[in-house]
């Protein structure tokens, strides 16, 4: 009933992106670039949030060519990147959107994402996130950050708000 009355409240969802939308591992190819490996089944799941009017957002302390052009093609947004201060971002999407703490959810799996995950109405870690982080959870993830975990917060919150079953029913022929 309590993860009930947090998803229905909802109207913003931020992500973590190292560890949350990837497995947070970092390669680098001779050049040095980095390259980032993503779920699809978490972009749809972004996708199904979208489609009922939640707004998904990402802040990342990491900035980078692939994660760009992610967010650009999920059209995530707001997206902050490069920034390790993640509550003063939070703070200004909040402002700027006029969104409530209360109106957010926030899911993280490292320290820099305590502060923010304090703050909202919703903190969720993913099942491999640290120890503290998960101490702070109102919700963990069975999935791993990066392999399906944001798409299980999304059906999630779909399911809890009443809205999934007519979600996938669209989906059936």
């Amino acid at each position: 009933m309590e993860l009930e009355r947090r998803a229905r409240r909802l109207k913003l969802i931020l992500l973590d992106v190292d560890g949350v939308l990837t497995d947070g591992r970092l390669y680098y190819n001779q050049e040095g670039e980095r390259i980032k490996v993503f779920d699809v089944k978490d972009g749809l799941g972004i996708k199904l949030l979208q489609s009922v009017g939640l707004k998904v957002g990402a802040i990342s302390g990491r900035d980078s060519p692939a994660l760009r052009e992610r967010v650009r093609e999920l059209k995530i947004s707001p997206a902050i990147l490069g920034e390790y201060k993640k509550l003063r971002a939070l703070e200004n999407i909040l402002k700027e959107l006029n969104i409530e703490p209360e109106e957010t959810a926030f899911i993280g799996d490292d320290l820099p994402d305590l502060a923010p995950m304090q703050r909202v109405g919703f903190a969720i870690a993913v099942s491999n996130a640290h120890e503290l982080v998960k101490s702070f959870a109102h919700y963990i993830t069975k999935a791993r950050g990066g392999e399906g975990a944001v798409r299980e917060v999304a059906e999630l919150i779909l399911s809890l708000r009443g809205e999934l079953d007519s979600i996938l029913r669209a989906f059936h022929a």
